[in-house]
């Protein structure tokens, strides 16, 4: 059997079990909830689809922006030239290898990076981008939420508030050794002894001698980043507004920002891909610290079908794209574009 068969195969059999177990654990999850009590069996139709499928473009906005945060980190503050459209490529397919894999927010970095990899970028400086990415978002993430209760604008549900702090800690730590370039330098470490240890392993990584680390970003630059970041979560928490106004129920955008901060923050760390059950757990409890837990149900299933069901159908096609590609990488890598 063909590598190209094998992927096509068994991989695809194996990822279709995860989403078959993921989806029969979100809908035992509700039910058990219901049952027991906890949560209300209420539901209600939507009384205007249309804002669903604006909160579905939402969601596909919100990918492109992370692309427009990976051109700047690779193309301005490494030096790499990837056009902006390959990057969003890349995030689609990323995104859903995420889905597939435990966790909501976090997931599927190792496409990005071996994709990065394949184009010529050293393994190290790509695993160095992706991460960077990643730390902008939660220090943004965080600080959002502790924002909202500084200033006492929402109820922020207590377990959610120190997760947040602990993050915004460990992130903004994790920062300025980005940015001083020693995280680059103990990647590279590891991977060296990686390599040295599994021969395999030596086909997808590629590393350059006395590479440079850190990023060559202006503050300008770092402040787009940011501004950048903001964006994809106020465009995050109306998302979640928009699938309330399809219930016909109005409520804020920092209402919204809450419920999705403190979801992603909640779910931060899971067992089962798309975060399912603790998701649904997540959800609950904000939704209950807000008074809003008798739309729990209709609010839980639109939400995963929007950020789960849909995504997975949609940016498939990414993914495959990619992963066809990354059958090709060998040791004959090419030189950095």
């Amino acid at each position: 059997m063909s590598r190209r068969n094998y992927v096509g195969g068994e991989d695809w059999r194996r990822d279709a079990i995860f989403i078959a177990i993921s989806i029969a654990v979100i809908i035992a999850t509700i039910i058990i909830l219901i049952r027991s009590g906890l949560a209300g069996a209420r539901y209600e139709a939507p009384k205007h689809p249309l804002y669903l499928v604006l909160s579905e473009l939402i969601y596909v906005t919100q990918l492109s922006l992370i692309g427009i945060r990976l051109s700047i980190i690779f193309n301005r503050g490494m030096g790499y030239k990837i056009r902006s459209t390959e990057l969003i490529k890349v995030v689609t397919a990323q995104t859903f290898a995420s889905l597939l894999m435990p966790g909501f927010y976090i997931g599927g970095e190792a496409v990005s990076i071996a994709y990065l990899t394949f184009k010529g970028l050293p393994t190290t400086r790509a695993t160095e981008g992706i991460t960077f990415r990643y730390t902008v978002d939660t220090i943004t993430l965080t600080s959002i939420v502790l924002i909202l209760y500084l200033f006492n604008l929402v109820i922020i549900p207590y377990i959610a508030l120190i997760i947040a702090l602990i993050l915004l800690m460990a992130y903004a730590i994790l920062f300025i050794t980005i940015v001083s370039a020693r995280l680059g330098k103990y990647i590279e470490h590891m991977f060296r002894f990686i390599n040295s240890r599994i021969k395999i392993i030596r086909n997808f990584i590629l590393m350059n001698e006395n590479e440079d680390y850190g990023l060559k970003l202006s503050l300008v630059d770092y402040f787009v980043l940011f501004l950048v970041s903001i964006t994809q979560w106020l465009l995050s928490g109306l998302n979640v507004m928009l699938i309330f106004y399809s219930f016909g129920v109005h409520i804020g955008i920092i209402t919204g920002i809450l419920i999705s901060s403190s979801y992603t923050i909640l779910t931060y760390i899971s067992v089962l891909p798309g975060s399912a059950g603790i998701g649904e757990l997540a959800n609950l409890y904000v939704l209950n610290s807000l008074k809003l837990g008798n739309y729990y149900l209709a609010y839980d299933i639109w939400f995963r079908i929007i950020t789960y069901i849909v995504p997975l159908i949609m940016l498939m096609p990414a993914f495959l794209s990619i992963s066809r590609k990354l059958t090709m990488i060998n040791t004959n890598h090419r030189n950095p574009q």
